[in-house]
């Protein structure tokens, strides 16, 4: 397993769009980019698509929310990673609850909550144990993998 799962997300995309050193401000597309959006704005633009097109826009949206919101959590703490995992995994655990107790037309939401929140805690177990990471690479890193969302949802029309 990679030590920065984080960064490897950042870098596979970094052909698309390239967040900016400190993931503030306004990141920059590359040509590919407009290749893509060519072709993804082709595809979802079919009238039978558009639902499709329009929860993607919302999931990629949503999870960018939560990362910024955490990143600048992470960011202020004080705490380790690992601090910041145990966290994670407080969340992840009070979802799994509410969920057992929630009515099933919630279950959705709370699946995919769950879901993010595991595979947030799990990058950032891993970015933990890589020597040399910090608090600091890991808010810096969520926001740059927020700003590479952000981009992403101008893909769909």
């Amino acid at each position: 397993m990679a030590d920065d799962p984080i960064k490897d997300v950042i870098t596979a995309l970094s052909g698309i769009v390239t967040p900016t050193a400190d993931g503030t401000g306004s990141p920059t597309t590359t040509a590919l980019y407009g290749t893509i959006q060519t072709l993804v704005q082709a595809i979802f633009g079919i009238s039978a698509l558009q639902p499709v097109s329009t929860d993607v826009k919302s999931a990629l949206t949503s999870a960018a929310s939560v990362m910024t919101s955490i990143a600048t959590a992470v960011k202020s703490s004080t705490g380790s990673l690992s601090d910041v995992g145990g966290v994670m995994t407080g969340l992840q655990n009070a979802l799994s609850m509410i969920q057992s107790l929630a009515p099933a037309g919630t279950a959705v939401v709370l699946n995919s909550a769950s879901s993010l929140f595991q595979t947030l805690q799990q990058q950032l177990t891993t970015l933990a144990a890589g020597a040399g990471n910090t608090v600091a690479t890991a808010a810096t890193e969520l926001m740059q993998l927020a700003q590479i969302l952000t981009s992403l949802v101008a893909l769909f029309p």
